[in-house]
């Protein structure tokens, strides 16, 4: 019998499940995901079935989940939505997410939802033949400078200046420049403004295949966002830079101690600001170059030896 995964539909919320899929990973796998995240399960070994669903206007996507699932006896069923819907299902089990107060990091949260008390790391599952296609040949600081709301850019003219200063300080090293497709326009003037043979565009190609070359780079840094997400859950030291939102409930994850990554923001948090796509606003002017400069060249180095 087969799991049942009903899972997020933000990106990095997602990718915060992987732990927990990979934690039954002697049983099929059948996930309900979004589009924008299916990508990640591609290479998942135990992947029995993908579902995508994004949501409808009057929440007809749970029709389409219940549907798709109602007919099939499953062995547990774990509901990361915290939805009705897994109660019409026949399942032997059932794992439902329940709102906590926000007090600790969303990974111990989301393993309790797995029947874990113990922390289970997020994964991200890439073949060695995709590992191999996307090896880079020179060292790489991987960056995304492009987060999934306003809110969370630190400002492009930071994102420039860094890392001309980077390409500068290490010619020998690149930079390769991860973003959504539709986000291309927003990192075009960080593409057009590095040295082109320091410079690599990876933006508009598959998920798993930027998952495989983040996982080869030295470094990574990015707005609090799902590929800072996906960094973290590949093991590649990271850098958030972080606004609006609470590092100490979303940010990178570590299993290691000491963590290889590092989190940096301006002013103290001051509480979670609603994301909406009325408010423009940018909580990110505060955290000023120097700092971040200062962490990435310590970041680059230490971990070259």
């Amino acid at each position: 019998m087969a799991n049942l995964f009903i899972l997020p539909s933000l990106l990095g919320d997602t990718i915060l499940t992987t732990g927990g899929i990979d934690h039954y990973n002697d049983e099929p796998a059948v996930i309900i995901t979004a589009s924008k995240s299916a990508g990640i399960f591609e290479d998942l070994p135990h992947l029995e079935r993908l579902i995508i669903l994004d949501k409808k206007p009057w929440k007809k996507h749970w029709f389409d989940i219940w549907r798709e699932t109602r007919k099939t006896s499953w062995n547990r069923v774990f509901d990361l939505k915290g939805s009705a819907t897994s109660f019409l299902l026949k399942a032997k089990k059932r794992y439902i997410w329940t709102h906590t107060d926000d007090r600790e990091h969303k990974i111990h949260q989301i393993s309790r939802v797995f029947g874990s008390e113990t922390p289970l790391p997020p994964t991200i599952w890439t073949s060695k033949e995709r590992e191999a296609r996307f090896k880079p040949k020179r060292p790489t600081l991987a960056v995304a400078p492009v987060p999934g709301w306003r809110g969370k850019q630190w400002p492009i003219e930071n994102f420039i200046e860094l890392l001309q200063k980077f390409c500068k300080t290490y010619p020998e090293a690149q930079v390769a420049v991860f973003a959504a497709p539709h986000e291309k326009s927003l990192a075009l003037p960080l593409l057009e403004a590095l040295p082109k043979d320091q410079c690599v565009d990876t933006i508009g190609g598959p998920l798993i295949d930027s998952a495989a070359f983040i996982k080869s780079c030295r470094l990574f840094i990015g707005n609090d966002s799902g590929l800072m997400h996906l960094s973290s859950a590949i093991r590649t030291p990271t850098i958030a830079l972080f606004g609006p939102s609470n590092e100490k409930i979303y940010g990178p994850w570590s299993h290691l101690d000491p963590s290889p990554h590092r989190t940096l923001r301006g002013d103290p948090f001051a509480g979670n600001v609603r994301q909406t796509q009325a408010d423009t606003s940018n909580y990110m002017g505060s955290l000023k170059l120097p700092p971040v400069w200062e962490v990435v060249q310590e970041r680059w180095e230490n971990l070259e030896k």
